[in-house]
């Protein structure tokens, strides 16, 4: 799949403006590895957006929205083909002081969804007027406020040479039934050794690995039109429907059936 190339640093070299506003249907797209000088706001229509960046896979679902504090290195990548992005980055010295300083990921409310789009009418010109800079400030405002409903859809990642392996194969068989003695057994490790690295490289235990990635792959598929629960749960690897939704509604704060149906009303 063909996969467009963009350059988000030589999209903020080039503004002149306090803020940086962003509106573009991209399909798939990866950018460069960047960071810039303003907390910046994206959301996605009409597909998943992936964001890397502190150390953390992060999935952003359709019609949700990401915050990632300035000076924040990361890139951006889609592989769906219809995926609209709208992006809005503010200077830092006009920032809302009580936006969080960590990459947080949240539903975007309808009044939020309207206050974005508003700022379409300024991706090609320069929102520096006093009427501009007033909205956008009212914008940081409910940012702030919807920002308490993050959910976690991210997945830390690693470059150890042991385990970056072992996180990719588990990527590869995530529908498969795999314990951690034989994926241990798989990579010529002790169950002690395999239990530290996740510890001290993830920070996390195998199980919230493997619950994590399973949820994230579920909303991916979600996003491509699959709608039915119980098929849902069996493709990523769930024997039992009501486990599956106990940890969906864990991780994204809705239920499956709950977040399918949210979709369509769109």
């Amino acid at each position: 799949m063909y996969s467009r190339p963009i350059s988000c640093s030589s999209i903020t070299e080039q503004s002149t403006s306090s803020f940086v506003i962003f509106h573009q249907q991209l399909g798939c797209f990866s950018s460069d590895w960047h960071q810039h000088e303003w907390g910046q706001l994206i959301y996605a229509e009409k597909g998943c957006v992936h964001i890397n960046c502190q150390g953390k896979k992060i999935l952003i679902p359709g019609w949700y929205a990401v915050w990632i504090p300035a000076n924040t290195n990361h890139e951006i990548w889609s592989t769906t083909q219809q995926v609209h992005i709208r992006s809005v980055c503010f200077p830092v010295n006009i920032l809302n002081t009580s936006l969080v300083q960590s990459v947080g990921v949240f539903p975007i409310s309808a009044l939020l969804k309207e206050m974005i789009m508003y700022t379409e009418k300024w991706s090609h010109d320069q929102p520096d007027n006093l009427r501009a800079v007033t909205f956008l400030q009212a914008v940081q405002d409910v940012i702030a406020s919807e920002i308490q409903n993050s959910i976690s859809v991210h997945l830390p990642s690693t470059i150890h040479p042991k385990l970056l392996p072992i996180t990719e194969y588990l990527q590869r068989h995530l529908p498969e039934t795999i314990t951690f003695t034989s994926l241990a057994n798989e990579f010529g490790l002790s169950i002690r050794t395999l239990s530290r690295l996740f510890a001290q490289e993830l920070g996390i235990p195998f199980s919230t690995y493997r619950k994590i990635s399973r949820i994230m792959r579920a909303l991916e598929m979600i996003e491509m039109g699959s709608d039915n629960v119980s098929q849902l749960a069996n493709d990523v690897g769930y024997d039992s429907v009501a486990t599956f939704s106990n940890n969906f509604l864990k991780i994204c704060g809705f239920r499956p059936l709950q977040f399918i149906n949210s979709k369509h009303t769109k």
